[in-house]
């Protein structure tokens, strides 16, 4: 386009804005307008601006033709529109159709441009201005609006295409707003007019109707305007229609109300609890009457607690005596007793008032004492009483002769209750049970019957040959023991070799001696001598136990 041309239509639009600016008036296809920022005019150099890519969008046209040759009065160029929005920190960029940029693009069939919405990210804070140039000359819009599409100016009525199109951004200051303070005042109805609402006009006003029958009125800011700081913007006002029935009613009476004390003393924690019960009757409307009557009555009740006074506690009971019993012990008791005397202390608690009216303990011990009657486990522990023990010969086969007695107050589960071992220092004892509490037991390794058999010997080949086995180590003093529950041990003595029940008899008829044997006789717990009952048969063998019994109580007694 002509030069001149260009100038006629610049300066034909610069009329229609403020001083400085030159602004033409837009053909906007979309039917929206651009606003005039009205700027200064100045001088402003910038090189390439890397804003997300744009500059590489350009295609060069900013470099190629912004090359300070034109000092920046060439309209077509970038250059002249930064100098020319310079108050606002502009960055322009060109563009040909068919160059791509995230700034915007060529819409309306080529006829229009329509740009992209501003991102933050970018120079600025919005548009500052959109050029958009075609054979006709150039329509600048500023502030254009994002998505709105933007032409040149018509060549009649016919709309050119675009050659090419020029965008600014920049930082454009906001307008101060007007500020307001929203005022609202309201009359209270009567019985007799309704009440009167009244609004400043400088505020939009929105209501809310509540449930309560009451109206919230807010405040909104209109446009280019706001509120004055701390300035307040709600209003919650009652119902302001015209009072009547219940509203317009004589003040409603106080209610009646009675009420009665009841206490509770409780000893334990020493407090009282008053309760009281009160009882309220409010005034009711009655449409019938018009006038305000006793309704229903309603009780309700509550409670403190206090302490006690020290007479309240005097009327109180006094814990019961306690009387503890502690466990009976048992006093010392020997063998032979059969009873043993036990004690145990008992403790007696009384409670008496002190001068605050509390109750205070006092103890007292006292012994007591009671007789009891041994156990026979008790009795059990001591030991059996002996009598006679000893070995005996009946005529030449040894034997145990012995008698022995339960502890008084001991009684025996049967006629046999006696277990009697000869204890093995060096291996297993020889234990025979059931037998009577007096009597005789053949000897460990002795035989009564043919052919006959002596501890120590052996058999061989028709000869008694000396041996360590049969029983040999009862020889030398062995241990009885007598078990029931209780129990006693002493030592018996073998028979004296020299006796004729030792050892088995010689071919002259003497009885033979061991090597090492003690010519003395043989003797047990009673230190008695042994006792040989010359003859046989089975009478002589059943009073062996009478022999030795008589002789050891004869020892017993002593010389009369």
């Amino acid at each position: 386009m002509p030069e001149a041309r260009r100038r006629r239509t610049f300066k034909a639009l610069a009329g229609v804005a403020l001083a400085a600016a030159l602004v033409a008036a837009p053909l906007v296809t979309s039917g929206a307008s651009a606003t005039g920022l009205g700027g200064g005019v100045g001088t402003i150099a910038h090189a390439g601006n890397n804003n997300n890519g744009n500059n590489g969008n350009n295609n060069g046209n900013n470099n190629g033709n912004n090359n300070g040759n034109n000092n920046g009065n060439n309209e077509d160029e970038p250059d002249y529109w930064e100098k020319h929005y310079k108050s606002y920190d502009a960055e322009c960029y060109k563009y040909k159709p068919n160059d791509k940029t995230s700034h915007g693009k060529i819409t309306g069939n080529g006829k229009t441009v329509t740009l992209n919405e501003f991102q933050q990210s970018w120079h600025g804070n919005a548009w500052v201005a959109l050029i958009v140039h075609a054979k006709t000359g150039d329509n600048v819009f500023e502030e254009p609006a994002a998505g709105v599409a933007y032409g040149p100016p018509k060549d009649g009525k016919k709309q050119p295409d675009v050659s090419y199109w020029i965008v600014c951004k920049g930082t454009i200051p906001p307008t101060p707003p007007t500020v307001v303070t929203p005022t609202l005042t309201y009359r209270p109805p009567s019985c007799t007019a309704p009440g009167v609402l009244t609004r400043s006009e400088n505020v939009t006003w929105t209501s809310t109707k509540n449930e309560d029958g009451t109206t919230t009125w807010t405040a909104v800011a209109k446009p280019a305007t706001v509120f004055a700081t701390g300035a307040e913007t709600t209003w919650t006002v009652p119902s302001l229609d015209q009072l009547s029935g219940q509203a317009c009613r004589p003040d409603q009476p106080r209610a009646e109300q009675t009420s009665t004390d009841a206490s509770d003393s409780d000893c334990a924690s020493t407090t009282v609890t008053i309760t009281t019960t009160t009882t309220t009757t409010p005034y009711v409307w009655d449409d019938q009457v018009a006038e305000w009557v006793l309704g229903e009555p309603v009780t309700s009740t509550a409670s403190e607690d206090r302490p006690m006074t020290v007479e309240e506690k005097l009327d109180c009971p006094l814990p019961e005596t306690v009387v503890e019993n502690g466990s009976w012990v048992d006093g010392e008791w020997e063998c032979g007793d059969t009873t043993v005397t036990q004690t145990r202390q008992i403790s007696e608690t009384v409670y008496a008032y002190d001068e605050q009216g509390n109750p205070v303990a006092s103890s007292a011990i006292s012994l007591e004492s009671q007789t009891r009657d041994l156990t026979e486990d008790e009795i059990g522990d001591c030991p059996l009483v002996p009598g006679g023990i000893e070995s005996v010969c009946v005529g030449d086969v040894p034997y145990l002769g012995y008698e022995v007695a339960l502890p008084e107050g001991y009684t025996a589960d049967s006629q046999t209750p006696v277990t009697i071992s000869f204890v093995n220092p060096g291996g297993e004892d020889y234990v025979v049970d059931n037998q009577p509490l007096a009597g005789s037991l053949l000897w460990p390794g002795a035989s009564a019957a043919e052919p006959k058999m002596w501890p120590g010997w052996e058999l061989v080949d028709g000869e008694y040959v000396k041996t360590t086995g049969n029983f040999d180590w009862t020889r030398e003093g062995v241990t009885v023991r007598f078990d029931v529950n209780p129990t006693y041990s002493t030592t018996v003595e073998y028979p004296a070799a020299t006796a004729l029940c030792a050892n088995p008899l010689l071919t002259d008829g003497a009885p033979a001696s061991t090597p090492g044997s003690d010519p003395l006789a043989a003797t047990g717990g009673g230190a008695v001598s042994p006792i040989v009952v010359a003859g046989g048969g089975a009478a002589l063998v059943a009073g062996i136990a009478v022999v030795l019994i008589v002789a050891w109580r004869r020892r017993k007694a002593g010389p009369r």
